[in-house]
């Protein structure tokens, strides 16, 4: 049993045994999101997520619409045999059963549910929620236990490649770090082998390294306002890249589509998108035929507070189940889709060989919270990495230059600042920049340093890093934004420093998370010598500062920075093999 907080060299290790899970062949899934945490006094003596029924006017105060089958009681058999019926009539292949922890109420109509599917040839799941002690991943174990002895031996549960399917909500994936959820997971491998396989509610690339698959519980935000013919193109942008992603990585894909979406009963002031009689639900599956994902999630069968349901109601009958009937077999009539993507730049073997010879003797220490994708590049390559603690970087006389060549930090937007005494860690950096050492900022989100135990703070000038934030009124060269301010946004490389790179500019990504923190030849110091590799213009050809910089002081110091959305794209390995050179080469 394990009791002891996982150190960092344990979470490294999690990290470079979760980089080489693969599913070649998965098997092509519809899946819907199910409650099972409604009651009515009926069943379990009193209303559970429903209030204020008015079964005469069809009227629910916390329903958006009102189901055909009344305001019903989650473990009444009968409701479990009519939803199963549906879901198999429709094609839906199982459900996504939202789960809230050990001995819940939420937990009661499982077993029920898990021998109803078995009858119906459908299989079930669980949605991980919420993780009992957040930042701890030692509190999930009892928790996979639990699911893993409880559950997953039913023959109803959904298993791929004999690992037992768990998807992780967003909540739950926020309260721990990319590495804890790795250790998680392979400690539970271990135990259970072959272990779970997971499904992570985030679309990035970083995510895709640690969980087996990647998704969203939601696309409503990118839906928000949009007229139906904008329906099928922006969910084809909002995905194209994540399941490319999923290909290239060997990952599970998935797509979440929703028929609406409307939680103005229940939340101030809400978000609602249109149905659009029934069509936005079908351009959400025409996007689906045409991007061709692993899996195909539906928001969903019965959330009826946000009114994302496909279960019938008064209001819409059995539209969307017609709807899905129709299109699910499409979907896996599709031909396979490719599994790897071929990237646009690759690092040649000589010059991985010769990147290695450079940093042979040297050591490489990685700052915690690691969890980027340059920490997989660096393990991929095979350079000496060593996994610091905090209290490693405040340690008298353990942070110098001749132990560690260069420091990568390639955490969040936070870091903890102070360990015995308040910034004792940010004193211990600033004396190793000092004293000729290399700091590299390559993090897993738009601004390394900003949060320093846990406030903001803004603290990269500090580490010589000079990094825009985003203004009300974005500027050219001087700040960042929140969502690009111009059109035809593209990367260019300096090509004296990259010459691998070739001529053809970057554009700048089309979702996702774009908040864009360049670095600043203005905000570095005076006497800096300073090296743009990647700049942002934009159409009309105004520099909007640098996603990759690589900048020298007197004392020998250096500093470079690559925009985390860079470290995504397949010239990440270029920019990476030059920022590690300058570093083993102190140029």
């Amino acid at each position: 049993m394990q009791t002891r907080e996982p150190s960092q060299t344990e979470l490294l290790q999690a990290l470079r045994a979760r980089a080489s899970v693969r599913y070649n062949a998965p098997p092509r899934l519809v899946l819907a999101f199910y409650y099972g945490w409604y009651g009515a006094p009926e069943v379990s003596g009193k209303w559970l997520h429903w209030e204020s029924v008015d079964a005469q006017r069809k009227r629910i105060a916390t329903s958006t619409h009102y189901p055909v089958l009344g305001a019903y009681d989650s473990n009444d058999p009968k409701v479990i045999e009519q939803h199963c019926q549906w879901a198999r009539a429709a094609g839906l292949d199982g459900f996504i059963y939202s789960w809230w922890g050990i001995g819940g109420y939420e937990e009661k109509p499982l077993p029920r549910l898990l021998d109803a599917a078995q009858r119906h040839r459908l299989k079930v799941c669980l949605y991980y929620e919420q993780v009992p002690q957040p930042g701890d991943p030692r509190s999930v174990l009892p928790d996979l236990r639990h699911i893993l002895r409880q559950f997953a031996p039913h023959p109803a549960y959904l298993k791929v490649q004999e690992r037992p399917v768990l998807f992780v909500y967003g909540r739950a994936m926020e309260q721990l770090s990319l590495a804890q959820w790795a250790w998680a997971l392979e400690t539970i491998r271990a135990e259970f082998p072959p272990g779970v396989c997971a499904i992570g509610d985030s679309l990035g690339r970083n995510a895709a390294r640690v969980f087996d698959g990647v998704h969203t519980y939601n696309p409503v935000g990118a839906l928000e306002g949009k007229p139906l013919d904008a329906i099928q193109p922006t969910l084809e942008a909002y995905y194209r890249e994540a399941i490319q992603t999923a290909g290239e990585l060997g990952r599970i894909a998935c797509m979440t589509i929703i028929p609406a979406y409307d939680d103005t009963k229940i939340r101030t002031p809400g978000i609602r998108t249109d149905r659009f009689g029934g069509g936005a639900y079908r351009k959400g599956w025409d996007a689906v035929l045409s991007l061709n994902p692993d899996w195909v999630l539906i928001t969903s069968f019965n959330e009826w507070h946000e009114g994302s349901e496909i279960e019938p109601s008064v209001e819409h009958g059995e539209r969307e189940l017609r709807t899905t009937a129709e299109y699910a077999p499409r979907f896996k009539r599709l031909p396979e889709r490719p599994r790897i993507a071929t990237p646009l730049t690759a690092l040649t073997g000589e010059a991985v060989a010769a990147l290695r010879r450079a940093w042979e003797g040297k050591t490489i220490g990685v700052l915690p919270d690691a969890q980027s994708e340059a920490l997989f590049w660096l393990l991929q390559v095979g350079l000496p990495v060593e996994a610091l603690e905090y209290a490693d970087v405040v340690a008298p006389n353990r942070l110098t230059p001749t132990r560690y060549a260069a420091l990568v930090y390639a955490g969040g937007e936070g870091y903890r600042a102070s360990v015995n005494t308040p910034d004792d860690v940010d004193r211990a950096l600033e004396a190793y920049l000092q004293a000729g050492g290399v700091l590299l900022a390559l993090p897993s989100a738009p601004l390394p340093f900003y949060y320093a135990d846990g406030k903001a703070a803004n603290r990269a000038g500090k580490f010589g890093l000079p990094i825009a934030v985003s203004a009300e009124r974005a500027e050219a060269g001087k700040t960042g934004f929140e969502t690009p301010p111009a059109t035809g946004m593209q990367f260019r490389w300096n090509r004296a420093e990259l010459p691998r790179m070739g001529d053809a500019p970057l554009p700048f990504p089309a979702g996702g998370d774009v908040r864009w923190r360049p670095a600043v030849r203005t905000l570095a110091r005076p006497d800096a010598d300073y090296t743009p590799l990647a700049t942002l213009y934009d159409a009309q050809g105004r520099a909007w500062g640098d996603g990759a910089v690589w900048i020298r002081y007197p004392s020998g110091g250096a500093v470079g920075y690559v925009w985390f959305r860079l470290l995504e794209t397949p010239y990440a390995p270029v920019l990476l093999a030059r920022l590690f050179e300058y570093a083993a080469q102190k140029r």
